[in-house]
């Protein structure tokens, strides 16, 4: 795994491959959390921002947190396989 943020990924859009595969998500239709798997052997979590102070944290700089139900992530393992 590497540190370095996805935008590192976006590359990948020029040659026609795609850097996200979407997993699973809660909702029907619209927006709502949902998880992704990069190309580079990575996951991406859509859900509710959250900030550092007010989980009582103290983030580097370049990461956030994410706020998503626990269902979502036990979908997102049966997906991975």
């Amino acid at each position: 795994m590497t540190n370095q943020p996805l935008t590192v990924v976006q590359d990948a859009e020029r040659d026609g491959t795609e850097p996200l595969t979407f997993l699973t998500k809660l909702c029907a239709g619209g927006s709502c959390p949902t998880v992704y798997r990069t190309d580079r052997g990575t996951y991406v979590v859509q859900g509710y921002a959250l900030t550092a102070e007010a989980a009582g944290l103290d983030l580097p700089a370049g990461e956030q947190l994410v706020e998503i139900p626990a269902e979502l992530l036990a979908e997102a393992v049966k997906a991975a396989g």
